[in-house]
């Protein structure tokens, strides 16, 4: 990858950092300097047992307040396409919630339902199934909170899976 394409003055001038990770080698981008990037293995959850909220929440309210959160930023609530990916000739399952804007929006042969866009996208996945129960990553059902905004070029997102049926937080 040519470095033009993530040297990006925002970065440097907020002192980001891209360095390697010392135990899988995986490039990451921090503030400081760190030997390990923060995914599992490399570096172990940090919140399993040290929640991050100052209480419980019910997966309602959780994903409520995700997607209010984008709404107050300027984000449009989109609703969730089945998880059924009719739409799709390549796949069965909706696995991530970009597979609902695939291939038409990213195409670019038709524009969003909104932009930029906040969803609740219910996924099931079925091929990482051996990793499943290892970490807090693999799921077979969970719920992908997210959202995505068009340049008209390409779709940008950023996900978070923010509930799951299969484990009691995330």
């Amino acid at each position: 990858m040519d470095a033009a394409e993530y040297e990006l003055p925002f970065f440097q001038a907020r002192g980001f950092r891209r360095q390697p990770c010392s135990v899988c080698g995986a490039f990451f981008w921090s503030l400081g300097t760190h030997d390990r990037c923060q995914e599992a293995p490399c570096r172990e959850y940090g919140f399993i047992g040290h929640p991050v909220f100052k209480r419980p929440y019910e997966l309602s309210e959780m994903r409520e307040t995700y997607l209010a959160f984008f709404e107050r930023h300027g984000h449009t609530r989109v609703r969730r396409y089945p998880v059924v990916a009719r739409w799709r000739n390549d796949v069965f399952f909706t696995q991530a919630s970009v597979y609902d804007f695939q291939p038409w929006v990213t195409s670019g042969a038709i524009p969003p339902p909104a932009n930029p866009l906040t969803i609740s996208q219910p996924c099931l996945r079925f091929i990482d199934l051996e990793e499943v129960g290892r970490s807090g990553r693999h799921f077979t059902l969970f719920e992908m909170m997210a959202h995505h905004a068009s340049t008209g070029r390409t779709t940008r997102s950023t996900s978070r899976t923010g509930a799951s049926s299969c484990a009691t937080s995330s």
